[in-house]
């Protein structure tokens, strides 16, 4: 009797040292959770930092089986809202800053580059009574992270240009050729990659590329950008630096994009890096 009771014992111990080396879900003072699928082995992201991450998401219609893989889940791809690894290209930005999803940054602190975190915001930290595009008002809203890397912050810095040499076209944008580029001009249908930063005409910035360290790419004259943009870049070539200024009517009219209020003139330096 005694060896079934020590055998018996064994068991039992060995069974609650294995459940308590299960992970644990940690709830945030805001209501947040999150669940580490696994720990990484490279720098803590925190916030201020630079960092490249792998995600997908779906808004949460039960509160059942918050943190079981849903990837595998047919009952829930109806939900999903994003998935990074669909389009094969990875998301950068600032910790902090509000840059992605409401509320995902909280999340995201504190874990290591190479881990995955499944991560719960609630309604009231992500979109609330409004909600946002595909996310209806109230939703929680589930994320599973990849941290692929963590890096310093870049400050992107306005450009040192005199304004006595900008020139204005026909429609009203200014321009400054800050460095002459190479080869022929940028045409409609062109491919073009660029590095760029904008900025309010009081000199706040709105958006970087350069902080993101994510060139951006789009066809020139095919509407993907502004009118400003369209035009602008035409003036310069592979290599060239640029300054536009570009007013309400060939930027954003009178909506209201994040940042930029309604009828605001835009700064944008541009650097082309490629022209395919």
């Amino acid at each position: 009797m005694k060896k079934y009771f020590l055998i018996g014992s064994l068991i039992l111990i060995f069974g609650l040292a294995a459940c308590s080396n299960e992970p644990e879900v940690k709830t945030l003072p805001s209501g947040l959770k999150y669940l580490e699928e696994r720990i990484g082995d490279g720098r803590e992201a925190k916030e201020g930092d630079l960092v490249t991450i792998q995600v997908q998401g779906w808004i949460v219609k039960d509160s059942t089986d918050l943190f079981s893989d849903w990837t595998s889940d047919s009952t829930k791809h109806a939900y999903k809202i994003l998935d990074t690894y669909s389009f094969g290209k990875e998301i950068k930005f600032v910790l902090g800053k509000d840059s992605f999803i409401k509320g995902s940054d909280e999340g995201i602190i504190g874990m290591k580059a190479g881990g995955v975190r499944s991560i719960i915001i609630p309604s009231e930290t992500a979109y609330g009574k409004t909600g946002m595009g595909p996310i209806p008002p109230n939703t929680d809203i589930k994320l599973v992270v990849e941290l692929i890397k963590v890096q310093d912050q870049i400050v992107a810095k306005m450009w040192d240009v005199d304004t006595t040499k900008y020139k204005t076209t026909e429609s009203g944008l200014k321009y400054v050729i800050v460095k002459e580029g190479e080869g022929p001009n940028v045409e409609d249908g062109n491919v073009v990659v660029v590095h760029y930063s904008g900025y309010l005409t009081d000199g706040t910035k709105f958006d970087s590329s350069v902080e993101r360290d994510d060139p951006f790419r789009f066809v020139v004259g095919s509407k993907q950008v502004i009118p400003g943009w369209d035009e602008g870049v035409k003036l310069g070539k592979k290599g060239s630096k640029l300054r536009l200024v570009v007013p309400p009517e060939l930027g954003y009219g009178g909506m209201q994009i994040e940042k930029i209020p309604p009828n605001s003139t835009l700064i944008f330096d541009i650097e082309i890096l490629d022209v395919k």
